[in-house]
């Protein structure tokens, strides 16, 4: 996904939601695997940057577009701290990070619903038990209590999972344009997932 643009007139900040708390949150995974959540920090970089680096070629490609991404420029990105963004990491038993997403505030005119571009990577190992799905929802949920309105994300074509995943988890709306396809969904439909997965 594209870096998106900072806005000009940022949201108000709010807390995140209590489970999120620094400590993290335990949540069990459809394989009964258990992952923490916690908000990312700056201290995370070296490690996210790791975990990037480890991603199969392939996840690369469609998560950067590009499997020759620069990792460590995308985990210093990932792990900035500001009112227009926010971001989330899960580590695994052992404490490494296998999980991690993040949205950034989109430039919008004045008067219109604000709107924040979504971005979620997972290990491997953990695709298809549904570790996107609760990241995106604890994003959402983030989002709108800090008055988000719209979330939106660009995604190949070819990477089915993860358009299923915004599809069916989320009720987005998908636009093919440009080689890409243009997700959108409300910040609300948090409470949609959260539903559907439990």
């Amino acid at each position: 996904m594209a870096s998106p643009g900072l806005i000009d007139h940022p949201a108000p900040l709010a807390p995140p939601p209590a489970p999120l708390a620094s400590a993290g949150a335990a949540v069990r995974l459809r394989d009964g695997s258990r992952v923490t959540l916690r908000p990312a920090t700056p201290g995370d970089e070296a490690a996210l940057g790791e975990f990037l680096a480890g991603m199969c070629p392939e996840a690369r490609r469609l998560r950067f577009f590009s499997g020759a991404a620069n990792t460590d420029m995308a985990a210093h990105w990932a792990v900035a701290m500001g009112a227009d963004r926010y971001g989330l990491i899960a580590t695994d038993a052992a404490g490494a990070i296998v999980a991690h997403a993040s949205y950034v505030q989109l430039q919008v005119p004045r008067g219109e619903p604000t709107r924040a571009e979504v971005a979620v990577e997972v290990a491997d190992r953990l695709h298809g038990c549904g570790l996107g799905t609760i990241l995106i929802e604890r994003l959402a949920r983030v989002a709108e209590r800090r008055g988000i309105v719209t979330l939106t994300a660009e995604v190949l074509p070819e990477n089915r999972a993860m358009l299923d995943v915004f599809r069916d988890g989320f009720d987005a709306r998908l636009t093919f344009r440009e080689g890409l396809d243009s997700v959108q969904f409300p910040a609300a439909n948090w409470r949609l997932a959260r539903e559907r997965f439990a």
